[in-house]
């Protein structure tokens, strides 16, 4: 499998460390990286992570046959609108967005005339920000789910799931529904608890936190550009979660109030085991 022109939309923690990856996998490859951040361009640039910058879309995805969009998942349309103009006729355009079923909708909506889309949702990253926090290694020992639909071209799938399969250890293949479910439980409902909790300590405990709390609310500190539009995409399947945690605390206080020391213990275990086995 050979790339003429990778272009990545968004050089940011995701879209720097995967044009980090794509340089140590594609070497012959041209690379592309398109961003209004000066800082990011003069970064991917030193570090040769990219052969080219631009703050221009049009002008970085001209002729290219891949373009990762790794910018917020409330900006792809106009985005898209742009490379479908200037792309290599049949080009590949993946995301490396958390909500896939908005983003599918979004795609089958228009007749494109160069793009041929498949959703990606690396399950790497950080709550750190920005080209700074960037990582060549960053994708090396993650997961990435793929997701097609009825719509979605099988050979550009394929295509798809061999770019990823050199970059990643592991590839996961869902429909976009299933993905948004799953991802709500395992990424988005951790996040909103994680919120949660940051407002529900008092400003006179802030000053005492320790460890414990400090890595239980670490993703709290992520980008609110990117979390925003996630918790509004996925709004239903949240909300569903939000519900399951609500139920789950309020079993944990009827253990505790019955002060039931054997049922606690249970409860506690079955948790420490299910933890340990990820």
């Amino acid at each position: 499998m050979k790339f003429k022109k990778i272009v990545i939309v968004g050089l940011g923690l995701m879209g720097g460390s995967l044009a980090a990856a794509c340089r140590k996998a594609f070497p012959k490859t041209l690379i592309s990286g398109v961003t209004r951040n000066r800082r990011a361009l003069a970064r991917a640039l030193r570090e040769r992570w990219i052969d080219e910058g631009t703050g221009n879309v049009a002008f970085g995805a001209s002729e290219a046959d891949l373009i990762v969009l790794c910018t917020p998942v409330d900006v792809y349309l106009p985005i898209l609108k742009e490379i479908d103009r200037v792309c290599g006729p049949g080009a590949l355009v993946m995301d490396v967005g958390s909500v896939k079923g908005s983003v599918h909708a979004l795609v089958n909506a228009k007749k494109w005339r160069r793009i041929s889309f498949v959703g990606a949702h690396p399950m790497v990253g950080s709550h750190k920000r920005g080209i700074e926090a960037g990582c060549p290694a960053l994708y090396r020992e993650g997961t990435v789910i793929l997701t097609k639909d009825r719509k979605t071209c099988p050979g550009s799938f394929r295509k798809a799931l061999r770019f990823w399969e050199k970059l990643v250890k592991k590839t996961v293949v869902l429909d976009p529904l299933t993905h948004d479910a799953l991802v709500s439980e395992i990424s988005h409902l951790p996040h909103a608890m994680a919120v949660c909790l940051v407002h529900a300590v008092s400003a006179k405990a802030l000053p005492l936190a320790a460890g414990g709390f400090r890595d239980t609310t670490r993703i709290a500190a992520s980008d609110t550009s990117i979390w925003l539009p996630i918790f509004e995409a996925n709004r239903r399947q949240v909300l569903r979660g939000v519900k399951k945690l609500e139920r789950e605390l309020e079993w944990f206080r009827r253990i505790l109030r019955t002060s039931d020391t054997n049922r606690l213990r249970r409860y506690l275990d079955q948790a420490q085991k299910i933890r340990k086995s990820l």
